[in-house]
């Protein structure tokens, strides 16, 4: 075990995360020192989550909540109000943002201020698609422990820095995988504007038909620029979500004659085997690399 063995006859640190992917990374860096508590749930949709009264009580009892931040839960100024002694982290807060329309590798909204309906000079909260951001999480994680759990910092620390190692594992992985993609062919067509931080770290362009989330929907001429947007872009696959409608999509693919790809997990709310921010890089490279590859 990292660290070696856990103190005898301690209570673990209680940690709530309000993102499934919060809840992952508390564990990956508190190990056997907290118990966590992922309020979202498994596949829980971030973008839909509200706490309930069952929620703000499993909170009140916790030490530390772990919030995304970059505007992702917009009910947390009343959360912090509701919550008496109870540190409140927005662990991306220090992550560096991109700013839709300004940052954004969109061609169909960043360069000629189109697709205003698509978050236009919004902050792009989905962090989490950076592997370098996980790195960094990991030490802002492993610090709000530590200061609740003081005997626990070298713990916390050895956790959050092998779990730095595995990033930079990842990262190389998924860059060689994704390096097979001609460059021509390196734009995601995606089902929401999820996937910014991602497309800065690998080298791609994204197409979104939707906003910052799900519920976003897009007029019919904003529809018509996505159409003409993908068209000339060239691009062989579309990729829908699990948890959204495919309609506009296949509608998308049918009229190009593209394909659709394995569907990606844009919010960290993957399920089974692709729980986890490892898993969800993992099956989303893997995804975008046979669609873009293949004849």
């Amino acid at each position: 075990m990292i660290g070696g063995a856990v103190f005898a006859g301690a209570e673990p640190l209680q940690v709530s995360a309000l993102h499934p992917l919060m809840a992952d990374l508390a564990r990956q860096v508190g190990g056997a020192r907290v118990e966590v508590h992922d309020l979202a749930g498994d596949g829980g949709n971030p973008h839909r989550f509200e706490p309930r009264p069952t929620d703000m009580k499993r909170m009140q009892a916790s030490a530390v909540v772990l919030a995304c931040g970059k505007n992702l839960e917009p009910y947390l100024g009343r959360l912090k109000s509701g919550l008496s002694g109870v540190t409140v982290i927005e662990v991306g807060r220090t992550i560096p943002s991109l700013t839709v329309g300004k940052d954004a590798v969109c061609p169909g909204c960043s360069s000629h201020g189109e697709h205003a309906e698509h978050g236009a000079g919004l902050l792009d909260p989905h962090w989490w698609h950076g592997v370098d951001n996980m790195r960094r999480a990991a030490r802002v994680v492993a610090k709000a422990f530590a200061e609740k759990d003081p005997a626990g910092e070298a713990y916390f620390m050895e956790h959050a820095n092998a779990y730095g190692r595995r990033m930079d594992d990842l990262k190389r992985w998924a860059a060689g995988e994704l390096g097979k993609i001609p460059r021509a062919q390196r734009i995601l067509v995606t089902a929401h504007n999820a996937f910014g931080y991602f497309a800065r770290e690998f080298g791609f362009e994204v197409i979104a038909v939707a906003g910052l989330n799900q519920e976003q929907n897009t007029t019919p001429q904003e529809q018509a620029k996505t159409l003409e947007a993908v068209k000339k872009s060239g691009v062989r696959a579309v990729f829908p979500e699990p948890s959204t409608s495919g309609k506009v999509l296949d509608s998308l693919a049918s009229t190009l004659g593209v394909r659709l790809g394995t569907p990606l997990i844009a919010d960290g709310n993957g399920t089974g085997k692709d729980a986890g921010f490892e898993a969800m890089i993992r099956h989303n490279v893997t995804s975008i690399t046979q669609a873009l590859t293949a004849p």
